[in-house]
């Protein structure tokens, strides 16, 4: 049965997961013992009541019940006193196991988030977002519930069940040999039922993560939806989703249904064979009347028991789905990984060099870059262009090992970037893209973002050289850099998103710059302070430029063409060369320049 083996990996997981915390799952078990052992012992201290009850009858001297009435008031003395120790195991049995689920998931939730962010872009960009956000937010919040069920209450009441059926057979072993059997039965019809839940359980996260990306897709796109006049065409789409939610988790609970009848009928099974078997007992004089009401006793204790166990069970059977989705992110390895003999990147002096480099983002794909070979000597600018396609972009996102080249490599004054710590490669390189990511936070905070130990006077200088200073102090609202920038920027006009991103990579100092297509998404007028911002930035720093609009690119030192996705040479370097020389080759530079010049 594979999947009963995964679910016991799943749940061994788990309580490997709460094992450095031991002593307080010691604690549970213990205070779990105790309580059982506190109720089994008061059936044991009424079974010899109840035979001095059986035994009484009117003829009795007053004495004899006198010293009956005694034994009963001390007996309930025994329990009055029994009942703040009882209390206190009941108290810790739960407290502890609760202690030790919500401290394990603190530490597995950091865990989840440092794998996450190590994560090479490749995985990011296999999962959608919806559903990542559904393993983070939903599937971990049922992870948290696997865990309080596992050492709540399945970690718990299997020990007191089997303190329950102990006692049963130091009561009466025919009885509780019955009752075993009963439960064996029982067992075996309900368990393809749970693994029916499991599996129900797992197609019913699988469509909420596309339900949840279906709604986080028209949440961003809410724009295009109003510009289109689509709102119905999207309403329709996303009813269509949450109608495929609705039946998968109806058949979830159809499956809860069936077990939770199934065990109320075994309960029933278990009472009623039980009665059947002690009236034989009895009638025949086998058993004695004081051990038969202490066993229905005991089994009315472990019937409750066991429905605790079944729907402790079942809830299990739901949420390892989801727990399985966050721990398949967490055993995915990052493709990005720093060599056993990996040194601290220093600052360029020489030359970036891309030798040979090949790229292709699945094994089963084409290339997108085919043995390129290029040179960016320290503090020039080379430029990259060439039609959508050719893979521009995708060489600068291998320069600080967003991927790993296929082939070839690239090198900092002669060694391979992979021989780097990947961290101290990164802070090597600053990033100004096409449409910049500003976090929901203040236009400060956002500058001194890749610089946190930044003080406000080399903020505001950042901001000087960005050409954005005095735009952040006109803006409305009288705030200046404490001016909240909404979600993704939002609240900011693209021009001062881009000058905001540029102070932000102003700050940071890093030597080398890369920037993707800074420009083409800005207005003439945003254009040219950005323009301005951009060549600040560039001053000094090693600086490769990728853009469409190639009034941008004329003044880079070189300029590398590269074929597009429809020329046979796709992700190759088809011309390379100043701005004037490319123009008076006359080849495939100039004949871009030619179409921008007619398109404008």
């Amino acid at each position: 049965m594979p999947q009963s083996h995964g679910d016991l990996a799943t749940i061994t997981r788990i309580l490997r997961q709460g094992w450095p915390h031991r002593w307080m799952i010691l604690l549970t078990i213990l205070a779990t013992a105790g309580s059982g052992a506190m109720f089994g012992s008061i059936v044991l201290q009424i079974q010899p009541l109840l035979k001095l009850l059986g035994q009484a009858d009117l003829a009795r001297s007053a004495q004899e019940i006198a010293a009956t009435g005694a034994q009963m008031q001390s007996l309930g003395l025994r329990l009055m006193m029994m009942a703040p120790i009882a209390a206190a195991c009941a108290y810790c049995a739960w407290w502890s196991g609760q202690w030790v689920a919500n401290r394990s998931m603190l530490g597995f939730r950091n865990q989840v988030l440092v794998h996450i962010t190590r994560l090479d872009l490749a995985f990011h960009g296999e999962l959608k977002r919806g559903d990542m956000i559904t393993r983070l937010t939903t599937d971990l919040d049922r992870m948290l519930s696997l865990q309080q069920t596992v050492y709540g209450r399945l970690l718990q009441r299997p020990i007191e069940a089997v303190a329950w059926i102990c006692f049963l057979f130091i009561l009466d072993w025919r009885l509780a040999a019955i009752a075993t059997a009963v439960l064996a039965v029982a067992t075996m019809v309900i368990t393809p039922v749970l693994r029916r839940t499991r599996s129900r359980s797992q197609q019913a996260r699988a469509t909420l993560a596309e339900n949840l990306s279906v709604l986080e897709q028209i949440t961003a796109g809410i724009r295009v939806i109003k510009a289109m006049g689509s709102s119905v065409r999207e309403q329709a789409r996303y009813a269509q989703a949450n109608h495929g939610l609705f039946n998968d988790n109806m058949r979830v609970a159809r499956a809860r249904a069936q077990s939770d009848a199934l065990t109320y009928g075994a309960v029933f099974a278990l009472a009623g064979g039980t009665l059947i078997a002690g009236a034989f007992f009895f009638t025949r004089k086998v058993i004695d009347p004081a051990n038969l009401f202490a066993c229905l006793g005991a089994m009315a204790r472990l019937i409750t028991v066991l429905r605790e166990i079944q729907r402790s069970w079942g809830d299990a059977q739901e949420q390892i789905p989801a727990v399985e989705r966050v721990f398949s992110v967490l055993d995915r390895p990052s493709t990005i990984q720093d060599r056993p003999d990996a040194r601290a990147c220093p600052a360029p002096t020489r030359a970036l060099t891309v030798e040979q480099v090949s790229f292709r983002y699945a094994p089963a794909s084409d290339d997108v870059l085919r043995k390129l070979d290029l040179e960016i000597p320290v503090g020039k600018t080379v430029a990259l262009v060439g039609e959508s396609g050719s893979g521009k972009s995708t060489l600068l996102d291998l320069i600080p090992r967003f991927h790993d080249v296929t082939g070839g490599r690239i090198a900092i004054d002669g060694v391979d970037i992979r021989d780097y710590q990947y961290e101290s490669l990164v802070h090597n390189v600053a990033i100004v893209q096409q449409d910049s990511f500003l976090f929901n936070d203040t236009i400060y905070n956002n500058i001194r973002y890749g610089r946190p130990e930044a003080t406000r006077a080399e903020v505001e200088t950042a901001a000087r050289r960005a050409h954005v200073h005095e735009a952040i102090l006109t803006l409305e609202g009288g705030r200046g850099y404490e001016t909240e920038v909404g979600d993704r920027g939002g609240r900011l006009s693209g021009g001062q998103r881009q000058r905001i991103a540029i102070a932000r990579a102003l700050l940071r100092d890093a030597p080398i710059l890369l920037l993707d297509e800074p420009t083409s998404a800005l207005d003439a007028d945003s254009e040219r302070h950005v323009q301005e911002a951009l060549h600040e930035l560039m001053r000094g720093r090693t600086t490769v430029v990728v853009a469409h609009r190639l009034a941008t690119v004329q003044h880079a030192d070189r300029i590398y063409v590269l074929a597009g996705k429809d020329h046979p040479g796709r992700g190759t370097i088809i011309e390379s060369g100043t701005h004037r020389d490319l123009v008076a080759l006359g080849g495939e530079y100039a004949r871009l320049v030619r179409l921008q010049q007619l398109a404008g």
